[in-house]
């Protein structure tokens, strides 16, 4: 599991030995099974996730009904940003859907290694921007397009998701309920390419 960070940081930039060798140290990668929640709307996060292999669901309660806002699957961070508007308290729910290999650290952890290790800080910065880029356009899809687009996109980005992902989490993602979800993917199965 280590060499798939190891492959995902080379994405970024180029790695000596050494730095191999100080991943491979210094990471502990938690196995989490699946059903866990790993933080619960009210909590302050206290963690860092990037997930090497599995699945792990975003959501929010409204009026006792789950929202599905996010899926976050390999090689996908989750920074569970707050505002001080709310005092850092979490708005929303963390739950594995899957057994889940994930590498958890806190905001302290990673700054004592970027402190230590100053090289990573521009890797670092790179993988931030990345991430806030990815839920601008995630925001922005949901905000400009139907279900039915949203289902379509879906099927085209993220094909495995719909697999793995209970499909009453995959319809609320899209923002519809389970029998809208039957209708729009009998309309895609019946419409020609």
């Amino acid at each position: 599991m280590i060499e798939k960070l190891i492959a995902y940081f080379s994405k970024f930039q180029p790695l000596s030995e050494e730095e191999r060798k100080i991943i491979r140290n210094g990471t502990k990668i938690s196995i989490v099974k699946k059903g866990t929640v790993l933080l619960k709307e009210g909590q302050i996060p206290k963690d860092n996730y990037f997930i090497i292999e599995g699945c792990i669901r975003q959501y929010y309660l409204k009026d006792g009904e789950e929202k599905t806002s996010n899926f976050f699957t390999e090689e996908d961070w989750i920074l569970p940003f707050t505002s001080v508007e709310n005092s850092g308290l979490s708005k929303y729910y963390l739950e594995c859907i899957e057994d889940s290999h994930v590498v958890v650290a806190n905001d302290d952890e990673g700054n004592d290694f970027l402190e230590e290790f100053p090289k990573f800080q521009k890797t670092s910065q790179q993988i931030l921007e990345k991430e806030i880029v990815k839920q601008q356009n995630e925001l922005a899809k949901f905000i400009n397009q139907s279900p039915l687009q949203r289902y379509s996109d879906l099927q085209k980005s993220r094909p495995d998701l719909l697999n793995r992902a209970p499909q009453y989490q995959i319809a609320s993602y899209i923002g519809v309920k389970p029998e809208s979800l039957s209708r729009i993917r009998k309309r895609l199965a019946s419409s020609p390419d």
